[in-house]
């Protein structure tokens, strides 16, 4: 019934936790469950560790690092019907019965954004209401539906890393799929500083809220890109130089990088759903300025997530 799938890079610690505490909670389930770990290319001990403490887990090895992408490789091999995508550093707590309840008794949800409890991003702080209609999920918790792999692919290569729930989520809702939130099944993030910084968050994140606009939007969105360019612009004065330093370099990025992206726009009305299902859509993506506006303050320059 359950693939859990799991993505890990230089994190052999953080991992070998998820693996238990998820083994702890699987033990208790009355459907079929299985472990795949996809390791994206790490240089520590993350392969050898796994293979010699959890022989029992189907693990991927891949030479390279492809960002979010890797998870993929997990995707391509699971057998179960929903898959459980966690990160290397966040675990399942409870619920996942009364989440796949759910998802059997709702086929027209694709995803199902589950609880994320701790961490500096919670759904909490996102003020998501339990069964909420969204346009995005956190990708260290949530169940994806294989019908919907099956007909969307996996997460997109070109996004790399950040963003990519949001990007995975505007495909999911124009196939035909809903996004729900479950608040009964929950997840903590512990969050591990390794492989993070604020500087790259901001830049790639930016990268790809343009690029998701460029790329989905109809043949008005250099209007929607103008506006967000122009908003960021505006918080100067709230946030900084330097975080607004980082969104310009990021748009300098993504001009760049704009040419390989192929256009093809979504359904008006999922562009129009898009918009209307954020926390704050102006910017567009201002719910992920306001996660952002949480941690400047405490974390400029440093490694957080």
């Amino acid at each position: 019934m359950v693939s859990v799938v799991i993505l890990a890079y230089n994190r052999c610690s953080e991992v070998l936790v998820t693996i238990e505490k998820t083994k702890a909670v699987s033990t208790s389930l009355p459907f079929p469950f299985e472990f795949i770990i996809v390791d994206n290319g790490s240089i520590d001990q993350t392969s050898e560790q796994i293979k010699l403490k959890h022989p029992d887990v189907n693990l991927v090895i891949k030479q390279k690092n492809n960002g979010i992408a890797g998870w993929n490789e997990g995707f391509k091999a699971a057998n179960q019907k929903y898959f459980l995508v966690l990160d290397d550093d966040s675990h399942l707590e409870s619920g996942l019965i009364e989440a796949i309840n759910y998802l059997e008794e709702n086929n027209a949800v694709g995803i199902l954004a589950l609880n994320v409890t701790t961490g500096p991003f919670t759904t909490g702080a996102m003020q998501w209401k339990d069964k909420q209609e969204l346009s995005g999920f956190f990708g260290c918790g949530a169940i994806i539906r294989k019908s919907l792999y099956d007909k969307i692919g996996g997460f997109a290569e070109w996004v790399h890393v950040y963003a990519h729930e949001w990007e995975y989520g505007i495909r999911c809702l124009d196939a035909g799929y809903s996004i729900r939130y479950f608040a009964n099944s929950n997840v903590v993030h512990r969050a591990s500083t390794t492989n993070r910084s604020f500087k790259r968050i901001r830049i790639y994140s930016t990268r790809n809220e343009m690029g998701i606009v460029f790329k989905y939007f109809g043949n008005d969105r250099w209007k929607y890109l103008f506006k967000m360019w122009i908003d960021n612009l505006k918080r100067i004065k709230d946030v900084g130089f330097l975080y607004c330093y980082y969104e310009f370099l990021g748009s300098l990025k993504f001009l760049v990088f704009k040419s390989r992206l192929s256009h093809t726009p979504v359904s008006r009305s999922t562009q129009e759903f898009f918009v209307a299902h954020y926390i704050n859509p102006n910017p567009i993506f201002g719910f992920i300025t306001k996660r952002f506006d949480r941690l400047i303050g405490r974390n400029k320059g440093t490694k957080i997530k």
